[in-house]
């Protein structure tokens, strides 16, 4: 495959070494009477008609951008897929970005951009087995997707191996997302991202215009080297560590005939895609009001500026974080705050993108969900009954884990608890908190129980608090029990020391169960809560 020598660029190109790895970055802006970049390569597939172009426009205003154009269609020949590499230089983390353009007509294709790139020039049809032209063995695409007419146009992000698209559940993941509105027959400012090398941080984006609002964007694709949501079971491609940047055009179909795509303003830049990979999750709820603040940042970054605060008064934190982590303190109960990491290298800072969550309003004792199994559970959670397991873990169609009580009340000694029995004692009066809240969930089917609570301190005082109906554990939906934490401390319990926590079922005498019946409990979610929870 021939190369042209990147010594006859005419735009800029800069090489950076940054963490020992190459870096480069070009840009085009098609406004001078050649190509900025010599280097430009435009190559489609299948080349078999000649019919795939690559022409500089003028707009009435003067500006001039690049159109890709297929005149001939997909069934006799003409190309399926063109793409446009501005230069041959090699990028790991990477933004691809330019401005896109469908006028609105009725070609709906599909254009984009691609990452990482790696491509061979197949003259014969030896590689493919099909026909000449450009072949990827893989590549990270971008697409803006106009195949459904411009009142659908969406965003999707795919990873293709062997010129295949290897995704699905894209639009599950939020991997393939609409554009909102009907106002489409314009141009926009799109971004590919594409961040790490194990997992790769693969994240799409469309604006109204550089710097400007946010139209759609994409959940981050992570991939890795093993079987990912977005693969079919049991298939697995390892992640694509670095590669070339470039544009592209696509109609597969037939009819219509072709497809024609602009663009503007096209770059790849080593130091300019934002930081990924946020904790807490980018729209978390009921994070923990003691988490702390992580994320993944791009090769180039040698520094950061770190912006938090509440949602609508975010600010610049005074003394930068040293690395990828921060620690703000304790958040407020309920509040939603907003964070933005700013990366810092050689080119100076780049702006990255806003994120938010919201702190728990309760503060978790115990949600379960650190256990894998049963005996897991029983290890930590010890029932009263020796010889005979009463006590599962359970787990929802969405992974949430929770602890489950089969009741078999009807015998001796006619109450069923469970008590876990902490390493070290627990401070249950942090933060303000005032009331205890747990979740239940029966079955309508159970016969009454009495359900109730214990807490104990490291020197052995205790209270048990009762629920009021013992017929709650009928409730086939899942409620919540909350009371107030006082009346332990009234009682002479050390909440500050709390050394034991038990739940039960039951008050001593026969529960009138029939046979071997079991009655099943579910319990999640034990939290302390502020005031104003009960």
């Amino acid at each position: 495959m021939s190369k042209l020598a990147k010594s006859v660029l005419i735009c800029l190109v800069v090489g950076l070494v940054v963490n020992g790895t190459l870096q480069a970055n070009w840009s085009e802006t098609f406004d001078g009477d050649e190509l900025d970049l010599a280097t430009w390569q435009f190559l489609p597939f299948p080349d078999v008609t000649k019919t795939f172009t690559n022409t500089i426009e003028v707009d009435p205003n003067g500006n001039k951008y690049l159109s890709l154009g297929e005149t001939s269609s997909a069934g006799t020949g003409g190309s399926a897929f063109g793409a446009g590499f501005g230069s041959d230089e090699v990028f790991t983390d990477v933004r691809v970005g330019a401005i896109v353009n469908v006028t609105g007509d009725a070609s709906r294709n599909h254009h984009g951009l691609l990452a990482r790139a790696i491509y061979v020039i197949d003259p014969d049809g030896s590689v493919t087995g099909v026909a000449p032209g450009l072949f990827t063995p893989q590549v990270y695409v971008m697409h803006i997707n106009w195949e459904d007419g411009p009142a659908n146009m969406r965003i999707d992000i795919e990873k293709v191996v062997n010129m295949q698209n290897i995704m699905r559940n894209e639009a599950e993941l939020g991997l393939e997302v609409a554009a909102p509105g009907l106002n489409h027959a314009r141009s926009y400012y799109a971004e590919l991202d594409v961040v790490g090398s194990g997992p790769v941080y693969v994240t799409g984006s469309l604006y109204e215009y550089k710097g400007g609002p946010l139209v759609v964007k994409t959940a981050t694709m992570v991939d890795t080297n093993g079987n990912d949501p977005w693969e079919d079971p049991d298939v697995h491609d390892e992640v694509f560590a670095d590669g070339k940047s470039a544009i592209f055009a696509q109609n597969e179909n037939e009819e219509p005939v072709g497809y024609h795509t602009t663009f503007d303003d096209v770059f790849s830049v080593s130091d300019g895609p934002a930081a990924v990979n946020p904790s807490p999750a980018d729209g978390a709820a009921a994070v923990s009001i003691d988490a702390d603040l992580n994320w993944l940042e791009a090769e180039f970054a040698t520094s950061r500026d770190l912006w938090f605060g509440k949602k609508g008064a975010m600010e610049k934190i005074e003394q930068s974080p040293e690395g990828a982590a921060f620690d703000p303190g304790t958040l407020e109960f309920g509040q939603m705050y907003e964070w933005r990491v700013d990366q810092i290298g050689p080119s100076g800072p780049v702006t990255g993108r806003t994120w938010t969550f919201t702190a728990a309003d309760c503060l978790s004792a115990e949600d379960f969900d650190a256990y894998t199994d049963d005996a897991g559970l029983r290890a930590a959670w010890v029932d009263n009954i020796p010889d005979w397991d009463y006590l599962f873990l359970g787990t929802d169609a969405v992974g949430n884990n929770s602890i489950r009580f089969d009741l078999q009340n009807q015998f001796e000694p006619y109450f069923t608890e469970a008590t876990r029995t902490f390493e070290s004692p627990q401070d249950w009066t942090a933060h303000g908190v005032e009331a205890l809240s747990l979740s239940f969930i029966g079955e309508k089917e159970n016969s009454e129980h009495l359900m109730y609570l214990i807490l104990e301190d490291a020197a052995g005082q205790s209270l048990k608090v009762e629920h009021p109906f013992t017929y709650a554990c009928q409730t086939d939906t899942w409620r919540q029990w909350t009371f107030t934490l006082g009346q332990f401390t009234d009682a002479g319990v050390d909440l500050s020391s709390v050394k034991k926590c038990t739940i039960g079922f039951g008050d001593g005498t026969n529960s009138g169960q029939e046979g071997d019946d079991r009655d099943l409990v579910f319990i999640d979610d034990i939290n302390l809560c502020p005031a104003g929870s009960y």
